[in-house]
């Protein structure tokens, strides 16, 4: 369930089920800035998403640490994460 809420104390109801849950609760304040956004891109202005886009396409914001261009996993291997020390959790 997603609700907006444009005031700090709006009560929110969370329902389950009887299945355990994580979730996450965002909340911040209005940043009085333009925000323009596209895609996964979000400045404050549309040249600015412009220039993230060309940065986004020479560089891959610091490099694609792969051989080729699309990393798929194989079905098979499940919901994993592969931390940044090696180790790697399975779901």
């Amino acid at each position: 369930m997603t609700q907006r809420s444009d005031q700090a104390n709006a009560n929110i109801e969370i329902q389950n089920g009887n299945q355990d849950a994580y979730f996450l609760i965002l909340e911040g304040k209005p940043i009085g800035e333009p925000v323009a956004q596209y895609g996964p891109f979000v400045m404050n202005t549309q040249e600015e998403i412009q220039q993230a886009m060309k940065d986004y396409g020479r560089t891959q914001f610091g490099g694609w640490p792969w051989s080729e261009r699309e990393v798929v996993h194989h079905r098979e291997k499940g919901r994993f994460a592969l931390h940044t020390s090696g180790k790697e959790e399975n779901k």
